[in-house]
């Protein structure tokens, strides 16, 4: 059958699943008189079917039967449940709303169960579409920001496509803080997984590829909710200590005939923020410089220092770009050094170029367009998606291209049954992926620290020496840089990723109040990247290839019984299931670090033997669970669930007792405005509690020793034991928590706040810690440590202004947590969770060191010598003196963070804006460290000859008994700077890591389809088109760049550190959106 006929078929076949039974009502939501835009309407027992009223207030539903129920909300007035009667013909109404703030919707919670805010113990956040659409970013991740309470994310550090990192109510554990994501009741990947930098794969630098949540296409997401605390998180079991998003996609409803929804988007980015450089001096170092081989055989034309000659005073310098005559007549460049081998180079004018760094930078494209069908009758439903995204970033030659299929059906063959079933397949790729961290193969490593300030960038962009094109590259510094032209389009990082992930499920009443459900998901993904090396390059001088391919996959299968009751006045649920989680994962990467051939990437082509690294997991969880719910008098519920797991990765054959672990939770939500007579401006008020015990097993092959590739002797594989001993007595994690919460909304629904005081104590914690070498070993496993955090959440929501045509509605979000370590392992009184190293030396590293009483996140490092009052104290020359001992410099946690949302709705237009706020916490910087050290910062532009005097004082007396005097002798400007932001000393690059952000915007127009009729857009339902930007804007104590940033250290994300990272960035654009 071809493909046309087959598409026709399933079309036809879906078009039957409406064809028959259905009862349409129309009509119109106002408040005062005035129509409301964008009411929620839904059948009352199926919330899945609605639709939204229109800009005259009106709406069209399709339903079942009659008589039956719809249920109506609005942000800002209270929910009305209207009811509709027997009359089986067509059905009009007039809903009339009360102001007031709708913040009892039915959330989705654990296991994908749809339950009202009201009844709930804990902490449940929930975002609709709009949410995530209206100004849509290319990793989903990045939507989520400022819009939840206690939620995180730290957009990547490579541009478009890079890794975003989230967290729920901040850091808890050593080592393990992900969220679990759930789509449509099945877990799903977010790893990242970066290439391997070790000694098999050694040249390579760390390269992000993004990480597995940011392919959720948001035009499929229905709704997000963010399970906060372990208790509504419980019965997802382990991988829940940390909390969970999930997420539920759109799907078909009943409607006459289909309904077809298109979306484009088109915006244009920019650098959000460059460094201010001073452009006064030029490179070199004591005021001389002269170019000639770029290896040092001129004067300083190895070292990108910029403390050289004044710049724009007149003088001429032989120069990488001077123009050099061969004999031959032909004139080529001073940096073609092979070419003219060493002939004299000309003095050219030595000039200040400003925006030699911008100019390497250009302006990136994102267009993303979306078309979805859908449609629903008696028998079923449907709806089908499709979504192309391509990003061009700034970064020339970097791109991300994402398709998107999806699919969502629903089917009742018989009156008990229901089948449904989602897929979503997605193609993603890119020619280039740029390369992180510290290092010749980052682009802005040499741009943002090195790049002498005279540099002519425009020059490179010829980036081969003539005659020895794929041979020599063109650059301006032979001894550390590249090229950045050079890195950017022949020092690929490519990659092609194919992932599909959906499920089935089947319910089925076997009584009125007892369903049978089971449910099956699977989360697949293979991926092949490419890293290429050409010839001449700083790391690869003959060059190199390597391939890296990445596979996992998931299988969650579910089986649950529910039953439903009641007795009197109370109401009780019954639910009980099992899951079990069958993983695996593979990770080949195989180097060959020297090529025979230029230009030829393949492995055949290796000049040297190709060092292959594998590595292979695979793991298994079994659970049961159940889940009790009573209800009393509606005004006071209680849930009490357990889960047990037996996980595989604690099993070995000695210790099959310990693979089981079990965690319940018991929750309260009392709703003291039903039960009691309470104050008239109050009129609404739940109040909760809960506490649970979460666990959280650990990685494969921790409780047993495996063995490890090492490079090959004497052209034959080589392996060794790993270097860590495993722990066969080894315990899951342990958290207890409580939460404690209210909800209130006053001044006829006008004002609402929702309050959580919440507290988690984390032990047994699985660590790596460090193991004398005569063991055989680096580093042991072991259980211990125990952290506890506590932290507050507060959501405000008004609504200041509100009639039938002007409307403008404020939610903020603020969070704040804290988490201390009570105790570490025995016998470890400090213990380093991560770190960010340069070339790996010891002394040029940021440690992020826990130890009892202090906090995780907690900044360690070394500085200078002061005294007890914080002075410097200078030596006998008025320089600094370095003091090599480990202290804490900072905490990379803020104190609190506040997410902003304000709408303002007048007629037809609407406008959004976002303000995200992240107050205190710390961040360490290698770019403004290196800037400051090579002279190239603003700052550094005060160069007096009579020297600088540092502030701070001298001792004249001994170190047992010092005697300080103010100091007075001047230092050299160039030694000062060199010291004061030298690498080795990270206290002087520690900065405040607070901003304000202008983190969203957008201006909607929406008409609808009466306004419509008379123009050629005439039988559309309804056309949006919008002005949108993101992150447009910034307040920071950080003049150089933007402070939300995080380091990636092998295959290690390091929160609190800058380094050499990429500059964010700042989108502008156009979005139309019609329906059909």
């Amino acid at each position: 059958m071809s493909r046309s006929r087959a598409w026709a078929t399933l079309c036809g076949l879906l078009f039957t699943l409406y064809l028959s039974g259905q009862i349409p009502v129309t009509g119109t939501v106002t408040s005062g008189g005035e129509a409301l835009i964008g009411a929620t309407v839904y059948e009352g027992d199926n919330p899945k079917n609605g639709t939204v009223t229109d800009a005259t207030g009106m709406f069209t539903l399709v339903v079942d039967e009659l008589p039956g129920d719809l249920i109506v909300s609005y942000l800002g007035y209270e929910t009305q449940t209207y009811r509709l009667g027997g009359d089986a013909g067509a059905t009009t109404v007039l809903i009339e709303l009360t102001e007031g703030l709708n913040l009892s919707e039915v959330v989705v919670t654990a296991l994908g169960l749809r339950r009202k805010n009201s009844e709930l113990g804990y902490s449940v956040q929930q975002l609709e579409t709009e949410a995530l659409t209206d100004v849509q970013a290319v990793n989903f991740l990045d939507n989520l920001s400022g819009q939840i309470a206690g939620l995180r994310v730290t957009a990547g550090a490579t541009g478009v496509g890079s890794t975003s990192q989230i967290v729920i109510r901040g850091e808890t554990s050593f080592t393990n803080n992900n969220p679990l994501f759930v789509i449509d009741g099945v877990p799903i990947n977010n790893n990242t997984i970066i290439n391997r930098t070790d000694e098999a794969a050694a040249g390579f630098q760390e390269v992000d590829f993004g990480n597995g949540a940011m392919e959720v296409n948001p035009a499929d997401v229905a709704s997000v909710s963010v399970l906060k605390g372990a208790s509504a998180a419980a019965l997802y079991g382990a991988r829940a200590a940390n909390g969970v998003i999930v997420i539920t996609t759109k799907r078909g409803g009943r409607q006459p005939g289909l309904g077809i929804s298109f979306n484009s988007s088109l915006t244009a980015e920019t650098p959000f923020q460059l460094p201010r450089y001073q452009n006064l001096y030029g490179q070199g170092q004591g005021g001389a410089f002269a170019f000639v081989d770029g290896l040092g055989g001129g004067i300083s034309d190895n070292i990108t220092y910029s403390y050289g000659p004044r710049l724009d005073a007149g003088i001429n310098i032989p120069q990488f770009d001077s123009p050099v005559t061969l004999p031959d007549g032909r004139v080529v460049r001073g940096g073609d050094v092979a070419v003219h081998g060493g002939q004299a180079i000309p003095a050219t004018p030595f000039i200040s170029r400003p925006d030699n760094v911008k100019n390497v930078y250009g302006t990136g494209t994102t267009a993303i367009n979306s078309i979805s069908i859908s449609g629903g009758g008696d028998y079923g439903d449907f709806r089908l998606s499709a979504t192309d995204l391509r990003s061009n970033s700034y970064i020339p030659g970097v791109n991300l291209e994402r398709k998107t299929l999806s699919g969502r059906f629903g089917f009742r063959p018989a009156d008990r049954l229901r089948i449904d079933a989602g897929i979503n397949y997605i193609n993603s790729g890119s020619d280039n992926r740029p390369a992180g961290g510290y290092g010749s193969e980052n682009v802005n490593y040499g741009l943002t620290a090195w790049l002498g300030r005279q540099t002519d960038t425009e020059v490179l962009k010829d980036y081969w020496q003539p005659g020895l094109e794929g041979i020599r590259q063109f650059s301006y510094n032979y001894t550390f840089f590249d090229n950045p032209y050079f890195t950017l389009r022949e020092n690929r990082n490519s990659f092609g990723r194919d992932r599909l992930f959906g499920f089935m499920s089947a319910s089925y009443e076997i009584l009125e109040n007892l369903k049978v459900s089971v449910r099956s998901g699977m989360d697949y993904s293979n991926e092949q990247r490419q890293f290429r090396r050409n010839f001449s390059s700083n790391r690869f001088p003959q060059g190199g290839y390597a391939e890296n391919d990445v596979f996992f996959r998931e299988v969650n299968t579910d089986i649950l019984l529910d039953y439903a009751t009641g007795f009197g006045d109370f109401t009780l649920d019954l639910l009980g299931g099992a899951n079990r989680l069958q993983q695996e994962a593979r990770n080949t990467q195989s180097n060959a670090l020297t090529l025979a051939q230029p230009g030829v990437f393949r492995l055949s082509n290796a000049a040297s033997p190709v060092v292959i690294s594998d590595q292979t997991a695979e793991k298994r969880i079994n659970s049961v669970y159940g889940l009790a719910r009573l209800g009393f008098r509606e005004y006071l519920f209680l849930d009490i669930t357990g889960r047990n797991d037996w996980s595989s990765a604690l099993a070995t054959p000695t210790s099959a007792d310990r693979t089981a672990f079990f965690y319940p939770s018991a929750s309260l939500s009392f709703l003291a405005s039903r039960a009691f007579s309470l104050p008239g401006v109050i009129d609404y008020l739940q109040l909760r509690a809960n506490v649970a015990q979460v666990g959280n097993d650990t990685d494969p092959y921790r409780t047993s020793s495996t063995f490890v590739a090492q490079r090959p002797f004497d052209g034959q594989p080589t392996f060794s034991e790993q270097a860590v001993l495993a722990q066969p007595n080894l315990m899951p994690e342990q958290a207890t928590s409580s939460e404690i919460g209210a909800d209130i909304r006053l001044f006829d629904y006008r004002l609402g706040l929702d309050f959580t005081y919440f507290t988690q104590r984390t032990k047994n914690q699985i660590l790596s810690l460090p193991i004398a070498q005569s063991s055989g070993y680096r580093q042991q496993i072991v259980n211990g440590g125990t952290v506890s955090s506590r932290g507050i959440e507060a959501i405000l929501t008004t609504v200041p202004i509100a009639t039938g045509k002007f409307r403008w509605t404020s939610r903020f979000n603020f969070s704040t947590s804290r988490a201390v370590v009570d105790e570490l392992p025995a016998g470890t009184d400090r213990f380093t969770l991560s770190y960010s190293r340069v070339y790996n030396s010891v002394n040029q590293t940021v440690y992020f060191i826990v130890e009892p009483g202090g906090e995780i996140g907690d900044i360690w490092g070394t500085g200078y010598r002061k005294t007890e009052g914080g002075q410097f104290i200078l030596d006998s020359d008025g320089a600094l003196v370095a003091d090599n001992t480990l202290r804490k410099i900072g905490n990379a946690n803020p104190d609190f963070i506040l997410g902003a949302q304000n709408n303002v709705r007048f007629g037809n237009v609407e406008l959004g804006l976002l303000l995200d706020w992240r107050q205190g916490g710390e961040l360490v910087s290698r770019s403004l460290s290196l800037a400051g050290v090579a002279g190239q910062l603003e700052e550094t532009a005060d160069r007096p000859a009579s020297g600088i005097i540092i502030p701070g004082v001298q001792n004249t007396g001994t170190d047992q008994e010092p005697i300080y005097v103010p100091n007075d002798t001047p230092i050299d400007a160039e030694r000062y700077y060199r010291s004061y932001y030298d690498r080795n000393h990270e206290e002087n690059n520690v900065y405040a890591a607070s901003y304000l952000k202008l983190r969203e915007a957008s201006i909607t127009y929406r008409l609808d389809r009466g306004q419509l009729a008379d123009t050629f857009l005439r039988g559309l339902e309804s056309a949006t088109v919008s002005l949108i930007g993101r992150n447009l804007y910034a307040w920071s104590q950080i003049p150089h760049f933007d402070p939300e940033q995080f380091a990636i250290q092998g295959q290690s994300i390091v929160f609190g550190v800058e380094d050499m990272t990429y500059p964010s960035a700042r989108s502008f654009g156009l979005s139309l959106g019609l329906t059909f």
